[in-house]
């Protein structure tokens, strides 16, 4: 009797310790992604720390874009992503460029493309070779090279060696790039082309995935849209209407407009959500528009003598001045669109309750508003949704 209680609390002493093993002194962070969309690229080693922190392991970096040249009567690339860095390479540059930290993610190419280019007739093979090519071009131009923070000195380190490690990150880098995502705000009349080029940038693309982006519009009326031949797409849960039009509510975010493109339900392919995490003001002069003022937040704003707060995300001018550009006299509007955290942490637990949602990413990254936004409260919301 009393080896058979010693032999049960044995076991249950030992099963105790197994689950207290198991159980995490903390939660491990949360994997997301996010969307870089610069035309210069910059990712530097407070960068890496704070993707790190958020568990990203994926990074959409916009390539180029492609339009429709009128002069060339051909699709044509704009806004080629650049290298930041100086004109004349130096041993100090190569130990410490930006975008080093970048080859410890997966990048996903991002060409952008605009619906006219789908208006026209067009070889959509002959375009997939071009896009392609032109992706290879820039992907090219990513120099990964070996950085102070790696530990290794330059003096323990001879050229020969040096440029074998160089060349073994620039390896890992491409390695790490799987994917191609397709962005474009296609029509019911565009669809039939837009669809034969992205199965054209599959033959081109051999091994790689390609993905593409679905508008909210899309995914509400995809009966008319079609259902992109990709194996998932990235839902653009931003931008609702036009930022011109003087009588929106909120151009990039508005929750109301959210529930009306929701309103199908699911959808038939697997979906990452992206999110925003930007802002600007949409400047009005007697009610036309007069362009965009980016990245202008609430912080900017509140309390700024500049500005005499009117309803909800609406200032006046209060004075004659030049700003961001434009020529804006007393008594002018601006209109702050952003959504805010708690916009963001309740609409990130209606996608949870979609099927088709898998993922939440963010666009775009810039690391002062990750923090104010509270990135990893907003995934908790969509995690705690499923």
């Amino acid at each position: 009797m009393l080896k058979t209680s010693l032999t049960i609390i044995i076991v249950a002493v030992l099963s105790w310790l197994g689950f207290a093993c198991l159980k995490p002194t903390e939660k491990a962070p949360p994997s997301t992604s996010f969307y870089y969309w610069k035309t210069s690229l910059q990712f530097d080693k407070n960068d890496k720390a704070l993707a790190d922190s958020l568990g990203m392991k994926k990074l959409y970096v916009r390539f180029f874009d492609v339009d429709w040249s009128p002069t060339y009567d051909m699709p044509v690339p704009l806004g080629v992503l650049s290298m930041d860095g100086p004109e004349s390479i130096s041993y100090d540059w190569l130990y410490d460029h930006n975008s080093k930290h970048i080859g410890d993610y997966q990048t996903v190419p991002v060409v952008y493309l605009t619906n006219r280019v789908f208006q026209k007739d067009f070889n959509p093979d002959s375009l997939a070779a071009k896009v392609s090519s032109k992706i290879q071009s820039v992907q090219d131009q990513f120099n990964i090279f070996p950085s102070w923070g790696d530990g290794h000195e330059m003096a323990e380190v001879n050229v020969d060696e040096w440029w074998a490690l160089s060349d073994t990150l620039q390896k890992q880098f491409k390695e790490h790039i799987q994917e191609i995502q397709l962005d474009c705000d296609w029509t019911p009349s565009t669809r039939e082309r837009y669809f034969a080029f992205i199965e054209a940038m599959k033959k081109a693309n051999p091994g790689l995935e390609i993905s593409c982006t679905v508008r909210l519009h899309q995914f509400r009326d995809r009966e008319k849209a079609g259902i992109p031949p990709v194996p998932y797409a990235t839902l653009m849960c931003y931008n609702f209407e036009t930022p011109s039009s003087y009588d929106t509510a909120d151009a990039i975010f508005d929750s109301k407009l959210a529930e009306g493109y929701l309103k199908n339900g699911d959808y038939p392919m697997p979906l990452e959500a992206a999110l925003p995490l930007f802002s600007w003001g949409a400047l009005f002069h007697e009610s036309e528009f007069k362009g965009l003022a980016a990245g202008l937040s609430e912080q900017d704003v509140k309390d700024n003598p500049l500005f005499k707060p009117l309803e909800k995300n609406r200032y006046q001018f209060t004075k004659d001045t030049v700003f961001q550009n434009s020529y804006m006299r007393e008594g002018d509007l601006v209109r702050l669109d952003e959504a805010s955290p708690a916009d963001l942490q309740e609409f990130a637990g209606r996608l949870g309750k979609i099927k088709a949602v898998k993922s939440i990413s963010f666009f775009e990254w810039n690391p002062s508003k990750i923090k104010a936004y509270h990135v990893n409260e907003i995934f908790q919301a969509f995690s705690a949704a499923r």
